[in-house]
Parts: C-alpha cells; sequence; structure tokens
C-alpha cells in the first residue's frame, strides 16, 4: 500500500484471508483522494487472484483479466454525480449473482458510494446477503456510514481505514489554484518530492479538469470539485475556448497514469506527472494545438 495509514488494515484482511476467515461482505469508507480506492481495488484483487499471498500475484490469469479491467466475475456498480443507485441496477447484479464463476474462482460485487442505494434498492442487497452465494464478496464504500439502511449495515463487516483528515477546503482550492495558474503558464509548477506527493497531486490535477470540463459544459458549482475556483474557471471559458474532447482526454489521462502507477514498480510518478503537466498545458490551455500532435508521457 503506498499509503502508510492503509497498510494496518491491510494486514489485518491479509490475516483473515489466510485464516479463511474473510467476511461475504465488507463496507469501508469513500474517500478517493485519502486512498480508499486504492484499498478497494486491491482488496478487489486480492479476492480474485488464484495465488494470492500477502496480496494478489499479480501474474495469474485473473490477475491479468482484472488490470485489463476485463474480469468477467467482477461488478461495479457507481453513482454519478447527484444521482442514486437503483433497483434495475441491483436486479441486474442479482442475475449475474446466480452465475457460475466464469474464472471458476471468487466473484465480487463493488458499490461506491453505497450510501446513495435507494431503499428499494438497498432491501435488494439485503435479501442476498441474507442467503449469500458461495464465494460471491461485496465490497461497499460509503460516504456517510450513518446514511445506510441499519439492516444492511447488520450483514456487512466494517474495514476501518484509519483515514487522515483532509486538508482544508481553503487550502484545496490554493493548491488548485496554484496548479490551474502554472498549467496556464502563469507560475512555476508545484514541486513532488516523493511518490506520495505526487500522487496527492495527480488527484488535485484529475478534479481540477474535471472540473473546468463541468465548467465548460455549465454544470452547476455545486458540483465542482473546488467550489471556490468557479470564478477563476467562468473567466478561462470566457477568455479561451476549451476543448471538451482534450479536457476529456487529459482526465482520461490521469486516470491511467494513476492505475499504471499501483500496478507498476518503480515508476517514476513524479517525473511522468511533471511530463505530463507539460503536455496538458500545451494542448489543453494554449490554442490552435490538436491532441493528434500530441504524445501522451504515460
Amino acid at each position: 500500500m503506498s499509503y502508510p495509514w492503509l497498510r494496518e488494515p491491510w494486514l489485518q484482511v491479509v490475516n483473515s484471508a489466510q485464516q479463511q476467515r474473510l467476511a461475504h461482505a465488507y463496507y469501508m469508507q469513500h474517500a478517493p483522494q485519502r486512498g480508499s480506492e486504492q484499498f478497494l481495488l486491491t482488496l478487489a484483487q486480492f479476492i480474485l487472484c488464484r495465488q494470492p499471498a500477502k496480496s494478489a500475484c499479480g501474474q495469474c490469469k485473473s490477475c491479468l483479466l482484472f488490470k485489463a479491467g476485463t474480469h468477467p466475475d467482477l461488478w461495479q456498480i457507481e453513482a454519478g454525480e447527484g444521482t442514486r443507485i437503483g433497483i434495475d441496477q441491483v436486479r441486474q447484479l442479482q442475475q449475474q449473482a446466480t452465475q457460475t464463476a466464469n474464472q471458476g474462482g471468487a466473484r465480487v460485487a463493488i458499490i461506491r458510494p453505497a450510501d446513495k442505494l435507494t431503499e428499494q434498492a438497498a432491501n435488494a442487497i439485503l435479501k442476498i446477503l441474507e442467503e449469500p452465494p458461495e464465494d460471491l464478496f461485496w465490497l461497499l464504500a460509503v460516504e456517510q456510514a450513518a446514511h445506510l439502511l441499519p439492516t444492511l449495515k447488520s450483514r456487512l463487516q466494517w474495514i476501518n481505514l484509519q483515514l487522515p483528515a483532509l486538508a482544508s477546503d481553503d487550502e484545496q482550492d490554493a493548491q488548485a489554484a496554484s496548479l490551474l495558474s502554472a498549467l496556464r503558464g502563469e507560475a512555476l509548477v508545484p514541486v513532488m518530492k516523493n511518490k506520495d506527493q505526487a500522487e496527492a497531486w495527480l488527484n488535485i490535477t484529475e478534479q481540477l479538469l474535471e472540473d473546468l470540463l463541468k465548467s465548460s459544459q455549465r454544470i452547476a458549482a455545486q458540483y465542482y470539485h473546488f467550489s471556490g475556483l468557479q470564478e477563476q474557471y467562468r473567466q478561462l471559458n470566457q477568455q479561451q475556448h476549451v476543448n471538451q474532447r482534450l479536457l476529456s482526454q487529459a482526465v482520461a489521462e490521469c486516470r491511467h497514469l494513476r492505475q499504471k502507477f499501483h500496478y507498476s514498480k518503480g515508476l517514476n510518478l513524479p517525473l511522468l506527472l511533471s511530463l505530463n503537466w507539460q503536455q496538458w498545458a500545451t494542448y489543453v490551455f494554449s490554442s490552435g494545438l490538436d491532441a493528434e500532435n500530441t504524445q501522451c508521457f504515460l
């Protein structure tokens, strides 16, 4: 685990697996900025791996399918901005849960954030958990655990990720504003001394690019990661045409870089992120350049 505060809960899960005492359903805090997404996906791969030790082997067919994003026994439901997870999505998952594992091992269902489940959808999952199918594991991430149905929560085992407090909203806005100025060529890029700092700046970068995309699409400011920057977003859209396709591509490249970092040993994330900042500054924030004439440094 690249986040030090995740190592202890991870060792507890591994210890349970080695004693063949893994619970069939877990829930944990949904806080991607602080590493919960890495923990969630690492646990899913670990459960699906056919040759796990203290982590997934990374080499078996199941691990290769997981890394490629094509594992047939991994199902994910994710709520969009301002939306709920409804009964139809859960019913589709119920149908999949009745099928035999394609790879002959475990099956994993991920729901995030699970507190966005409608009451009907939550009750449907509860019925499955009352008589859980063999080798089917549920991983639920919640933003507010108190919003989860108590009856559903009683069927889940809590994983305490011991997440540290985030920086204040003002501090986060200041960091994002400094990066925006750097990408526009008005300031120096942030200095990253280690991989933890680089991953934190990668998260800020992705959220900043998502905000700019939402602003260009005239999405309400309440859905921004950095709401304090909405006036800067508006001015940027007025001063120059923001290419939505290039912004979408940059967001996808952020996610690709994060995935590559999590699964590739020895990757120099500070260097790669710095190179990508240079690229994004050129083809996203400078007019007259097209993405086809650029090369991603992933």
